[in-house]
């Protein structure tokens, strides 16, 4: 694995437990492809790079820009990668890798980024590789012009947002289907747009965030630097608001000093209580989540909202039973709670069940259709209990939902290779693991399934 590079770009948003259930599905998945060889005895001298992979133009979008690297090993070597500018001949980014890959074909995630962590300006460059095996003797290196083409930065909407559920309507003063605005940054671009705490946000950029799922594909597609149309309900009034938002690199803000005024000046509205507990759970402060729950009202802590909460922090902390629980008694409580579901099914998926994940992952996409995490986890399920036709089905449909998305890619990828579709295959694979914000976890599907399948 490369030594960490710092990207330029901050996550816009994340699902609860997204990369342990890929991670697990990517272990049992059906494998198209033989093992690939054992390493051969070392040859005398330095190690040999061959068979460079790497497109001439590679369009990117700025801030999370990244692309693959493939090369063939001659011995067990770490690889060197750099990244040098056209025309001055700069070395602008060196990373060698902590272990040594086997010999064959490797592929490396390249982070186009400078040595401080900033996107690289789009442009003509030059990538540079070389081998250095456990004997310390060096490769030659070999080199590869490529022009890097960015396209518009992702956007990022500063307002902290909950699903408006039915727990939360009444107090709300509407049934609008959308998301609550808890607090918004201050000073930031939505407080300049006129949104503010308490408005339902039911359209971004002409695209409906009814649902939790809508939203985040939404926020996936946000364009920075550039006014959208924000629709609104406030006060039982339909009204638009002109936001400009500012780009995904930008820090986010600390919403949890606002949000805890929020709280203290509504005291009696669960939505703002709750906002605030699943933010200290999202910023993995799970200790002072669980104090501001236990001092809920007793009918709090039972409502569907406060057992959804109680779970994520199970989740957090691994403890897969009592999350499952805690999930099941949110859908009890509230039959149309997506939520609920979708962690049902990543419950379910960690404790070995999958065909109750299946299941549960089936209800989540009915109740939000618009949700592609719901569609992508439910493919790498039922991939799990090789069902491919099926899985690719469900891949395709989150593919359609949100091309944006790395876990619609992936399963769609590996489904496709199980059914011996290794051009499509790969391709949807590449294209997952470029999207994929998670490095870590992109270096262990690369070994487990593009490697093998792209020798």
């Amino acid at each position: 694995m490369l030594r960490p590079v710092t990207a330029s770009a901050l996550a816009v948003a994340a699902v609860l437990a997204l990369g342990a259930a890929g991670a697990a599905a990517q272990q049992t998945a059906p494998d198209p492809t033989p093992t690939a060889p054992t390493t051969p005895t070392a040859p005398e001298g330095p190690p040999v790079l061959d068979s460079l992979r790497l497109p001439r133009v590679i369009s990117a979008q700025q801030g999370h820009a990244r692309f693959l690297v493939g090369v063939r090993l001659s011995v067990q070597s770490k690889l060197t990668v750099q990244i040098i500018q056209g025309d001055s001949r700069r070395v602008v980014q060196t990373v060698t890798e902590d272990a040594a890959r086997p010999a064959g074909r490797a592929y490396v995630r390249v982070e186009a980024v400078d040595s401080r962590g900033f996107q690289l300006l789009q442009g003509s460059y030059r990538l540079r590789l070389q081998a250095t095996d456990d004997a310390g003797r060096v490769s030659e290196r070999v080199e590869r012009a490529f022009r890097l083409r960015l396209t518009a930065p992702r956007g990022q909407l500063d307002a902290y947002t909950v699903p408006l559920w039915r727990a939360f309507q009444r107090q709300a003063g509407t049934s609008a289907d959308g998301q609550l605005v808890a607090v918004v940054g201050p000073r930031g671009a939505a407080a300049t747009a006129g949104i503010r705490r308490g408005d339902v946000i039911t359209a971004i950029d002409g695209r409906s965030v009814a649902t939790a799922g809508a939203m985040a594909a939404a926020l996936r597609a946000l364009p920075a630097d550039k006014a959208v149309t924000v629709e609104l309900v406030r006060d039982g009034r339909q009204i638009s608001a002109s936001l400009t938002p500012k780009p995904d690199w930008e820090e986010a803000p600390d919403y949890e000093a606002s949000l805890a005024v929020a709280v203290r000046r509504e005291p009696r509205t669960l939505a703002y209580s709750y906002a605030q507990a699943r933010q200290l759970v999202e910023s993995s402060e799970p200790a002072e989540a669980r104090e501001l729950i236990a001092d809920w009202p007793r009918s709090w802590r039972r409502s569907a909202p406060g057992q959804l909460v109680q779970a994520d922090l199970f989740a957090a902390r691994r403890r897969w039973k009592q999350a499952l629980g805690a999930y099941s008694r949110a859908r009890a409580r509230d039959r149309a709670n997506s939520a609920a579901e979708l962690g049902r099914g990543i419950a379910l998926s960690e404790r070995d069940k999958t065909r109750p994940s299946i299941t549960a992952f089936a209800a989540a996409s009915r109740l939000d259709p618009g949700d592609p995490a719901a569609a992508g986890f439910r493919a790498y399920a039922l991939l799990r209990a090789d069902r491919v036709a099926e899985a690719v089905a469900a891949a395709q449909t989150a593919v359609g939902l949100d091309p944006r998305y790395a876990d619609a890619f992936l399963p769609l990828g590996i489904g496709l290779l199980a059914q011996g579709d290794k051009p499509n295959g790969v391709k949807a694979l590449r294209r997952g693991l470029v999207l994929l914000e998670d490095a870590e976890r992109a270096d262990r599907m690369i070994r487990a399934h593009l490697v093998r399948a792209d020798p």
